[in-house]
């Protein structure tokens, strides 16, 4: 025993006096806990969802600006033209939303039509007549024009009769119509990108002539220039709406009439009637 207590009173090299010393005994405090390499603390977890979140609003930012951007008036107007001008079949609705467009005693409502160019169509005209509404079929298939009146057969029309049925083939006509007009469109101006139809659209506005407008649809006869304003697709620019306001109405009135075309280059069939009536109708109040 005394052997021990000399030789920890010893200087040795390299320790000291402490290191002989019993080392004492406390309570137990728990170690610190490590973390799991798989998993993450809350601050981690905290960090991650805010990095992720930040991520998410920047590519809901960038897929905002991603979509159709805006081009030059004039170029989207020239791009339409020459799109409308390689059509080989289309169908147009029209709809008169303000003002009388009138012809033969009947105000034009609405018409529906399914057209293979240049020069054929089969078109459904609603009209009225004071408080009546009727429907009337119109084809023009060989340079023909066949009436079909209600309660009656197909008649063909002649003469200044045929003359007085709009044609809405004319409205595609590469010369006169929508393909050549729309081009020459006066003050264009970009207005903003829209769907239609499901389509993003160039919205574009411009203004034509009362000449411009009677080419491609005679019965339009404007004592002024007719403001538009078409949507054109901004992949295939064909246009898929549009719509004339201007001094058309009866009597110089101001009108307006929306357009929309669909079915582009789609199936139509248009054949005459396979059976007529020996009367060719002089008269549409024989309706």
């Amino acid at each position: 025993m005394v052997e021990r207590q000399r030789s920890c009173t010893r200087t040795t090299t390299g320790r000291s006096a402490s290191s002989c010393a019993r080392p004492k005994i406390g309570p137990m405090t728990p170690a610190r806990h490590k973390r799991a390499r798989c998993g993450a603390d809350t601050g981690e977890v905290e960090t991650r969802l805010a990095s992720f979140c930040a991520g998410a609003l920047m590519l809901g930012l960038l897929a905002s600006c991603g979509g159709l951007q805006p081009e030059d008036p004039v170029q989207a107007l020239r791009e339409g033209g020459a799109a409308m001008a390689k059509l080989k079949t289309v169908s147009s609705n029209l709809k008169f939303t303000k003002g009388a467009v009138s012809f033969r005693g009947f105000a034009l409502v609405s018409a529906r039509a399914a057209v293979r160019l240049p020069s054929d169509s089969d078109t459904t005209y609603t009209v009225r007549q004071q408080d009546v509404q009727i429907a009337l079929e119109v084809i023009i298939a060989g340079g023909h024009i066949y009436l079909h009146l209600p309660f009656s057969g197909y008649n063909e029309l002649t003469g200044k009769d045929a003359a007085d049925i709009p044609d809405l083939a004319k409205l595609f006509d590469a010369t006169n119509g929508l393909p050549a007009i729309i081009p020459a469109g006066r003050s264009p101006k970009y207005l903003t990108a829209e769907q239609v139809q499901g389509v993003d659209s160039h919205k574009v506005e411009a203004t034509f002539s009362a000449s411009q407008i009677h080419s491609m649809l005679p019965q339009l006869n404007s004592s002024g220039d007719v403001d538009a304003v078409i949507w054109i697709g901004g992949s295939d620019h064909l246009i898929r709406k549009a719509v004339l306001s201007g001094p058309f109405g009866d009597n110089g009135t101001t009108s307006s009439v929306e357009v929309d075309l669909s079915g582009f280059n789609g199936s139509v069939i248009i054949t005459s009637p396979p059976a007529l009536t020996s009367r060719v109708v002089s008269d549409f109040q024989a309706a």
